[in-house]
Parts: structure tokens; sequence; C-alpha cells
């Protein structure tokens, strides 16, 4: 299999997480596409240009994140990262989605960021600060979540958490989330996740 990526992205290292977990990640090689030039052979295979895209060893492409890490838990015979019991399946979508969108307010921050500072839209900045804060709030009151079998939610949250230590650093996400805090402090020294932080 190849994995499409951009080191950094956090989308393509949840994609990377899941590989270990789920130890496939010695199937799969890695390749950094262009990505704003569509008439590359990467636009070619992969009719979105964006990554992370997956090319499966049967040659179909498999894109978007959560899409591509729940193909990959099908190749899983280990502890499946996507419940099959309907209960904890529902749970872990939950916080998978929940954390997907500390990334998304994650990632729409960065962006504003690199606009001029006369045409940033200070107010979206604040929304989506504000929006990772009470999502942030609703996982620290709702510790079950958090305390669930390892699950792609999990996978997803230490992603998010990773970004805002690396995106924004002076702000202190932990001081308000103890119990968040230390469920990431144990996560974050997972091999999946140590071996695939990028600078």
């Amino acid at each position: 299999m190849k994995l499409y990526f951009k080191p950094t992205s956090p989308y393509a290292r949840k994609v990377r997480v899941v590989a270990v977990e789920a130890g496939l990640i010695d199937r799969i090689t890695t390749e950094e596409p262009p990505l704003r030039d569509a008439s590359t052979e990467f636009w070619r295979v992969n009719p979105t240009g964006m990554i992370p895209a997956l090319m499966t060893d049967d040659g179909d492409v498999v894109v978007e994140s959560n899409v591509i890490c729940e193909y990959l838990d099908t190749l899983n015979k280990g502890h499946k990262l996507f419940p099959g019991q309907p209960v904890l399946r529902w749970r872990a979508l939950k916080l998978n989605a929940l954390a997907d969108t500390v990334i998304g307010a994650h990632v729409t921050r960065v962006r504003e960021g690199w606009r001029p500072e006369a045409s940033r839209d200070t107010k979206m900045i604040e929304l989506e600060r504000s929006r990772v804060v009470s999502v942030l709030d609703a996982l620290e009151a709702d510790e079950g979540l958090i305390n669930d079998p390892l699950n792609i939610g999990h996978v997803t949250l230490g992603c998010a958490l990773s970004v805002s230590d690396r995106r924004f650093p002076k702000e202190d996400w932990r001081s308000a989330h103890p119990k968040l805090a230390s469920w990431y402090k144990t996560f974050n020294a997972r091999e999946s996740m140590t071996s695939t932080y990028a600078e």
C-alpha cells in the first residue's frame, strides 16, 4: 500500500497512528505529492488532489482520513479501533467527531494566521479558539469517553492535542483540563504516537 501524505498533517498522522496500532505500518510506503498542481500524476490517481490518500494493494484509492482509517482497521487482526458492538462504536465515533472538530478548528486558525495581519478574520479565529475550548470542556466533563477501550476517537484526540501543543504552545489547555492532560500524557507515549511525530 502507498500513503500519500505530508508529515505534519494531523489528518495524515491519524492514518499513520492507526497503521501502527493495527500492525500494518510495515506494509505501507509513503509519498509526499504536489498538492497545488492539478496536472500531476497524483491528481490523476486521486481526483480530490488532497491528502491523505491511500493506494491499496488492489490499486484502489481511498480518500479522507476517517475512511482510510476504517479501511485499515478492516485489515487489523488485533484490537479493532472501530468497535463492532453498537454502543461502543457509537461512543468511538462520537469521540472521533469531537476530536476532528478540534483539528478542523486548529487548521482554520493556522490558515488565517498565514494571511497578512490586516486581512485576517479575527472573529473567526476567536470563534475557532472558543470551539476548541468548548470541546475540551465537554470531554473533561464526560471522562467516560476517554476511558473507553482504545478506539479511533482516542487516535484523533491524541493527534488533535498534539496540534494544540505544536501550533499554539502559549495556550495552556492542560490547567483547565487535568483529566484530559493526564490521559494525553499516557497516550502520547505510545509507540504509535512517538514514531509518527514530525517536526
